[in-house]
């Protein structure tokens, strides 16, 4: 019973890695409905993350640079302004005294803002509220991007540091289940405590796969938080 548990599980498994891999055929855009072997992706951390270089500010920075260049065009268009224009002409109509159909005018345009119902302070204002905000917002996104990456990183150095004793458990279950085998061919030992050690010995080894599996998670994790420009 005991056996079939164990077999049935596998298919299952097996089951579900098939529809993952096929999945992953799917997102690839590969049309290919053989399974086989997935080979280890070789993950590793990108270097080390710093915010200031980090793709996911360089919104705040635009935001900063679109602010600075409205300020730039509000004092822009109330500085003083002068046009010159000229025209000239021919009167075509009347052919006795050519001479006398040319024309032209010179002007000059001068515009001098002189009051404007405190425009111009109220949209340095707004502009400067957006600003504050604006680094208020980056303020705490900051400390959320450094707080997700400690957090990561914390649970990266667990995940390392359980893969030794795990290892070391695999080992001693081997060894375990080497000596009840002798140990059962003599009847010094039930059956149950000898399925107990290989039911715990298999555990292992799963647990080894799921530490393995959530590393690689949080790696990917980091380097897309590590994304620079």
């Amino acid at each position: 019973v005991t056996l079939q548990q164990q077999e049935l599980t596998r298919s299952q498994i097996l089951v579900q890695y098939k529809n993952d891999y096929s999945t992953l055929n799917l997102l690839a855009g590969i049309v290919d409905t053989a399974v086989l072997p997935l080979d280890d992706p070789g993950i590793s951390l990108a270097g080390s993350i710093s915010p200031d270089t980090s793709a996911f500010f360089q919104r705040f920075v635009n935001d900063s640079l679109r602010i600075l260049n409205e300020k730039s065009g509000i004092g822009a268009s109330y500085r003083p302004k002068i046009s010159l224009f000229a025209d000239a002409g021919y009167q075509s109509a009347l052919t006795l005294t050519p001479y006398k159909n040319f024309g032209s005018s010179v002007g000059i345009n001068l515009a001098i803002p002189i009051y404007d119902g405190h425009q111009k302070r109220l949209q340095y204002t707004k502009l400067d509220i957006a600003e504050r905000t604006r680094q208020r917002q980056e303020d705490y996104f900051h400390h959320q991007f450094r707080q997700q990456v400690q957090i990561l990183e914390q649970q990266l150095r667990e995940l390392k540091s359980l893969t030794g004793p795990i290892l070391n458990q695999i080992k001693y279950l081997e060894t375990l289940i080497q000596v009840n085998g002798k140990l059962l061919e003599t009847g010094d030992i039930k059956i149950t405590d000898y399925l107990l050690a290989i039911n715990n010995y298999i555990t292992s080894r799963s647990l080894v796969v799921q530490n393995n599996m959530a590393r690689l998670q949080i790696i990917n994790q980091l380097n897309y938080w590590n994304t620079n420009l």
